[in-house]
Protein backbone atom coordinates (compact mmCIF):
# COMPACT_ATOMS: atom_id res chain seq x y z
CA UNK A 1 0.00 0.00 0.00
CA UNK A 2 1.13 3.45 -1.10
CA UNK A 3 1.97 5.96 2.16
CA UNK A 4 1.76 9.34 2.17
CA UNK A 5 4.50 9.30 4.79
CA UNK A 6 6.78 6.56 5.68
CA UNK A 7 6.63 5.69 9.31
CA UNK A 8 9.29 8.38 11.12
CA UNK A 9 9.24 10.59 8.73
CA UNK A 10 7.96 14.32 8.90
CA UNK A 11 4.79 15.34 6.98
CA UNK A 12 6.18 18.46 5.80
CA UNK A 13 9.42 18.85 4.01
CA UNK A 14 11.23 20.68 2.05
CA UNK A 15 14.80 20.57 0.22
CA UNK A 16 17.29 21.43 -2.44
CA UNK A 17 20.16 20.90 -4.60
CA UNK A 18 22.12 22.23 -7.17
CA UNK A 19 22.22 20.57 -10.13
CA UNK A 20 25.34 21.05 -11.38
CA UNK A 21 26.30 19.98 -15.54
CA UNK A 22 28.94 18.79 -16.92
CA UNK A 23 31.78 18.59 -19.66
CA UNK A 24 33.65 15.65 -21.33
CA UNK A 25 37.43 16.64 -21.69
CA UNK A 26 37.20 13.12 -23.99
CA UNK A 27 34.35 11.81 -25.51
CA UNK A 28 35.66 8.57 -27.97
CA UNK A 29 32.78 6.42 -29.36
CA UNK A 30 33.69 3.05 -29.22
CA UNK A 31 30.78 1.41 -30.87
CA UNK A 32 27.25 1.01 -31.78
CA UNK A 33 24.97 -0.83 -29.85
CA UNK A 34 21.54 -2.87 -31.43
CA UNK A 35 19.18 -0.40 -29.75
CA UNK A 36 20.63 2.49 -31.31
CA UNK A 37 23.01 3.55 -27.77
CA UNK A 38 26.25 4.19 -28.55
CA UNK A 39 29.44 2.60 -26.32
CA UNK A 40 31.62 5.62 -24.95
CA UNK A 41 34.96 5.93 -23.23
CA UNK A 42 34.50 9.73 -22.18
CA UNK A 43 35.81 11.58 -19.22
CA UNK A 44 33.23 13.07 -17.48
CA UNK A 45 34.06 16.76 -15.14
CA UNK A 46 31.59 17.49 -13.06
CA UNK A 47 30.90 21.43 -12.62
CA UNK A 48 28.80 23.48 -9.97
CA UNK A 49 27.93 26.47 -12.20
CA UNK A 50 25.95 26.88 -14.33
CA UNK A 51 23.73 24.58 -12.04
CA UNK A 52 19.78 24.18 -11.97
CA UNK A 53 18.39 24.94 -8.77
CA UNK A 54 15.82 22.27 -7.81
CA UNK A 55 13.66 22.10 -4.79
CA UNK A 56 11.38 19.63 -3.86
CA UNK A 57 8.41 19.98 -0.83
CA UNK A 58 5.88 17.77 0.07
CA UNK A 59 2.25 19.51 -0.42
CA UNK A 60 -0.91 17.61 -0.83
CA UNK A 61 -2.22 17.98 -4.40
CA UNK A 62 -0.54 15.27 -6.40
CA UNK A 63 2.73 16.19 -7.92
CA UNK A 64 3.53 19.70 -9.43
CA UNK A 65 6.17 20.97 -10.85
CA UNK A 66 6.90 24.48 -12.02
CA UNK A 67 9.82 25.86 -13.88
CA UNK A 68 9.59 29.84 -13.45
CA UNK A 69 10.88 30.83 -17.35
CA UNK A 70 10.24 27.72 -18.86
CA UNK A 71 6.46 27.27 -18.51
CA UNK A 72 6.56 24.35 -21.87
CA UNK A 73 9.27 22.49 -19.15
CA UNK A 74 6.47 21.94 -17.33
CA UNK A 75 5.20 18.95 -18.43
CA UNK A 76 5.09 15.13 -17.71
CA UNK A 77 7.72 14.53 -20.66
CA UNK A 78 10.61 16.49 -18.50
CA UNK A 79 13.02 14.34 -17.17
CA UNK A 80 12.18 15.76 -13.80
CA UNK A 81 8.51 14.94 -13.50
CA UNK A 82 9.47 11.11 -15.10
CA UNK A 83 12.34 10.65 -12.32
CA UNK A 84 10.07 12.06 -9.26
CA UNK A 85 7.66 9.51 -11.03
CA UNK A 86 10.13 6.06 -11.25
CA UNK A 87 11.02 7.25 -7.40
CA UNK A 88 7.44 7.07 -6.35
CA UNK A 89 6.43 3.74 -8.61
CA UNK A 90 9.52 1.98 -7.31
CA UNK A 91 9.17 3.17 -3.80
CA UNK A 92 5.20 2.60 -3.40
CA UNK A 93 5.03 6.31 -2.33
CA UNK A 94 2.38 9.01 -3.60
CA UNK A 95 3.83 11.30 -4.99
CA UNK A 96 2.19 14.35 -2.94
CA UNK A 97 5.68 16.82 -4.34
CA UNK A 98 5.72 20.64 -5.55
CA UNK A 99 9.19 20.38 -7.25
CA UNK A 100 10.16 24.02 -8.39
CA UNK A 101 13.19 23.99 -11.04
CA UNK A 102 15.11 26.81 -11.34
CA UNK A 103 16.49 26.78 -14.74
CA UNK A 104 20.62 27.94 -15.42
CA UNK A 105 21.87 25.67 -17.38
CA UNK A 106 21.09 26.10 -21.69
CA UNK A 107 18.89 23.54 -22.78
CA UNK A 108 20.40 20.73 -24.79
CA UNK A 109 23.88 22.81 -24.30
CA UNK A 110 25.96 19.36 -24.64
CA UNK A 111 26.39 20.36 -20.69
CA UNK A 112 23.99 17.88 -19.54
CA UNK A 113 21.65 19.75 -17.61
CA UNK A 114 18.30 17.52 -18.15
CA UNK A 115 20.11 14.46 -16.84
CA UNK A 116 21.76 16.62 -13.92
CA UNK A 117 18.52 17.48 -13.26
CA UNK A 118 16.68 14.05 -13.01
CA UNK A 119 19.57 12.72 -10.92
CA UNK A 120 18.71 15.23 -8.55
CA UNK A 121 15.61 14.42 -8.20
CA UNK A 122 16.42 11.23 -7.22
CA UNK A 123 19.18 12.41 -4.82
CA UNK A 124 17.14 14.55 -3.06
CA UNK A 125 13.58 12.18 -2.81
CA UNK A 126 16.21 9.38 -1.37
CA UNK A 127 17.93 11.91 1.09
CA UNK A 128 14.33 12.24 2.83
CA UNK A 129 13.15 8.55 1.96
CA UNK A 130 16.11 6.76 2.81
CA UNK A 131 14.88 3.66 0.50
CA UNK A 132 17.53 2.77 -2.08
CA UNK A 133 20.73 2.08 -2.03
CA UNK A 134 23.36 2.98 -4.63
CA UNK A 135 23.02 0.24 -6.95
CA UNK A 136 19.62 0.44 -6.92
CA UNK A 137 19.57 4.08 -7.98
CA UNK A 138 22.05 4.22 -10.36
CA UNK A 139 19.41 1.39 -11.84
CA UNK A 140 17.02 3.89 -11.72
CA UNK A 141 19.14 6.31 -13.08
CA UNK A 142 20.19 4.51 -16.22
CA UNK A 143 16.55 3.96 -17.20
CA UNK A 144 16.11 7.92 -17.68
CA UNK A 145 18.54 8.25 -19.83
CA UNK A 146 22.59 7.07 -19.99
CA UNK A 147 24.01 10.46 -19.00
CA UNK A 148 21.78 10.44 -15.48
CA UNK A 149 23.87 8.13 -13.35
CA UNK A 150 27.00 9.89 -13.56
CA UNK A 151 25.14 12.72 -12.45
CA UNK A 152 24.28 10.50 -9.02
CA UNK A 153 28.10 10.80 -7.69
CA UNK A 154 28.57 14.74 -8.21
CA UNK A 155 32.32 14.01 -9.12
CA UNK A 156 34.53 13.79 -12.33
CA UNK A 157 34.23 10.00 -13.85
CA UNK A 158 35.61 8.37 -16.67
CA UNK A 159 32.26 6.50 -18.11
CA UNK A 160 32.06 3.62 -20.58
CA UNK A 161 29.55 1.43 -21.93
CA UNK A 162 26.54 3.69 -22.92
CA UNK A 163 26.89 5.36 -19.28
CA UNK A 164 26.19 2.95 -17.29
CA UNK A 165 29.94 1.59 -16.03
CA UNK A 166 31.32 4.50 -13.98
CA UNK A 167 34.57 4.85 -12.42
CA UNK A 168 34.43 7.66 -9.96
CA UNK A 169 37.98 9.71 -10.12
CA UNK A 170 38.81 10.35 -6.45
CA UNK A 171 42.28 12.65 -7.24
CA UNK A 172 42.29 15.04 -10.69
CA UNK A 173 45.20 16.26 -12.34
CA UNK A 174 46.31 20.12 -12.36
CA UNK A 175 43.34 21.45 -14.21
CA UNK A 176 43.82 24.52 -16.08
CA UNK A 177 41.02 27.23 -15.94
CA UNK A 178 38.04 26.47 -17.48
CA UNK A 179 35.45 28.75 -19.61
CA UNK A 180 32.53 27.59 -21.39
CA UNK A 181 30.79 29.15 -24.20
CA UNK A 182 27.14 28.20 -25.21
CA UNK A 183 25.65 30.28 -28.60
CA UNK A 184 22.15 29.59 -27.15
CA UNK A 185 20.83 27.62 -30.02
CA UNK A 186 19.98 23.57 -29.05
CA UNK A 187 21.29 20.46 -31.23
CA UNK A 188 19.61 17.52 -30.40
CA UNK A 189 21.73 15.08 -29.07
CA UNK A 190 20.09 12.34 -31.28
CA UNK A 191 20.88 14.48 -34.28
CA UNK A 192 24.42 14.57 -33.64
CA UNK A 193 24.80 10.88 -33.15
CA UNK A 194 23.11 10.13 -35.86
CA UNK A 195 25.39 12.26 -38.26
CA UNK A 196 28.75 10.96 -36.58
CA UNK A 197 31.51 9.72 -38.96
CA UNK A 198 30.89 6.18 -38.32
CA UNK A 199 35.14 5.99 -39.74
CA UNK A 200 35.64 7.66 -35.96
CA UNK A 201 34.00 4.33 -34.23
CA UNK A 202 36.44 2.30 -32.51
CA UNK A 203 38.60 1.90 -29.28
CA UNK A 204 40.20 4.60 -27.03
CA UNK A 205 43.69 4.66 -26.98
CA UNK A 206 44.41 3.12 -23.22
CA UNK A 207 47.45 6.03 -22.77
CA UNK A 208 45.05 8.64 -22.53
CA UNK A 209 43.10 7.22 -19.41
CA UNK A 210 46.70 6.32 -18.22
CA UNK A 211 47.83 9.77 -18.54
CA UNK A 212 45.05 11.69 -17.18
CA UNK A 213 44.97 9.15 -13.87
CA UNK A 214 48.49 9.43 -13.56
CA UNK A 215 48.62 13.21 -13.84
CA UNK A 216 50.30 13.67 -16.76
CA UNK A 217 48.22 14.94 -19.24
CA UNK A 218 48.78 17.05 -23.04
CA UNK A 219 46.09 19.13 -22.59
CA UNK A 220 45.93 19.25 -26.57
CA UNK A 221 46.48 15.19 -26.70
CA UNK A 222 43.94 14.34 -24.61
CA UNK A 223 40.99 16.70 -25.46
CA UNK A 224 39.00 14.68 -28.22
CA UNK A 225 35.30 14.87 -29.06
CA UNK A 226 34.39 12.23 -31.69
CA UNK A 227 30.83 14.37 -32.28
CA UNK A 228 32.70 17.67 -32.58
CA UNK A 229 33.68 17.68 -36.23
CA UNK A 230 29.86 17.16 -37.41
CA UNK A 231 28.67 19.81 -34.98
CA UNK A 232 30.96 22.02 -36.11
CA UNK A 233 30.84 21.70 -39.58
CA UNK A 234 27.24 22.52 -39.15
CA UNK A 235 27.09 25.63 -37.36
CA UNK A 236 30.10 27.77 -38.62
CA UNK A 237 29.12 30.08 -35.45
CA UNK A 238 31.61 27.58 -33.29
CA UNK A 239 34.68 27.73 -35.72
CA UNK A 240 34.33 31.45 -35.64
CA UNK A 241 34.43 31.24 -31.32
CA UNK A 242 37.16 28.17 -31.41
CA UNK A 243 39.19 31.13 -33.51
CA UNK A 244 38.20 33.87 -30.93
CA UNK A 245 39.26 31.96 -27.80
CA UNK A 246 42.63 30.56 -29.21
CA UNK A 247 43.35 33.83 -29.94
CA UNK A 248 42.68 34.90 -26.19
CA UNK A 249 45.01 32.36 -25.12
CA UNK A 250 43.26 29.16 -24.70
CA UNK A 251 45.27 25.78 -24.67
CA UNK A 252 42.28 24.11 -26.27
CA UNK A 253 38.44 24.33 -27.38
CA UNK A 254 36.60 22.15 -27.52
CA UNK A 255 32.76 20.96 -28.17
CA UNK A 256 30.88 19.41 -24.41
CA UNK A 257 29.49 16.19 -25.31
CA UNK A 258 26.84 16.90 -28.66
CA UNK A 259 27.05 20.48 -28.45
CA UNK A 260 26.63 23.14 -29.12
CA UNK A 261 28.50 24.21 -25.74
CA UNK A 262 32.23 24.58 -26.58
CA UNK A 263 34.74 24.73 -23.13
CA UNK A 264 38.42 26.54 -23.10
CA UNK A 265 41.28 25.75 -21.27
CA UNK A 266 43.37 28.35 -20.40
CA UNK A 267 47.21 28.02 -18.09
CA UNK A 268 45.87 31.81 -16.98
CA UNK A 269 43.65 34.32 -18.01
CA UNK A 270 40.40 32.85 -18.50
CA UNK A 271 38.37 35.93 -16.91
CA UNK A 272 40.33 37.87 -19.29
CA UNK A 273 39.52 36.09 -22.17
CA UNK A 274 35.76 35.97 -20.97
CA UNK A 275 35.26 39.81 -21.12
CA UNK A 276 37.31 40.17 -24.22
CA UNK A 277 34.85 37.38 -25.89
CA UNK A 278 31.91 39.38 -24.61
CA UNK A 279 32.81 42.60 -26.44
CA UNK A 280 33.91 41.21 -29.38
CA UNK A 281 30.77 39.46 -29.43
CA UNK A 282 28.51 42.00 -28.01
CA UNK A 283 25.91 42.31 -30.77
CA UNK A 284 25.12 38.61 -30.12
CA UNK A 285 23.08 38.99 -27.21
CA UNK A 286 22.12 35.34 -26.63
CA UNK A 287 25.49 34.49 -25.97
CA UNK A 288 26.19 33.05 -22.63
CA UNK A 289 29.78 33.04 -21.19
CA UNK A 290 30.54 31.04 -17.54
CA UNK A 291 33.59 30.48 -15.67
CA UNK A 292 32.86 27.45 -13.39
CA UNK A 293 33.74 28.17 -9.67
CA UNK A 294 33.91 24.65 -8.74
CA UNK A 295 35.46 21.55 -10.35
CA UNK A 296 34.80 18.10 -8.48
Amino acid sequence: MALNSPCGLPRKWRDSINCGCKINLRLKVTGCRPDGLHDLSSCFLFLDEPGDLLTIESCENGMILETPGYPELAGRNNLVWRAAEKFAEAGKITPDWRIILEKNVPLAAGLGGGSADAAGVLLLLNRHYQLFNAADLEEMAFSLGADVPFFLSRKAAWVSGAGEKIEIIEKLPDLPQILIVNPAFPVSAKWAYTHLDKALIGADDPVMKESFLSGKVNWSEFCRNDLAQTVMEKFPLLTLLEKSLCDHGALKVLVSGSGPSLFALFDSGAAVAAEKLRREYSGFEMLKIFLPGSVQ
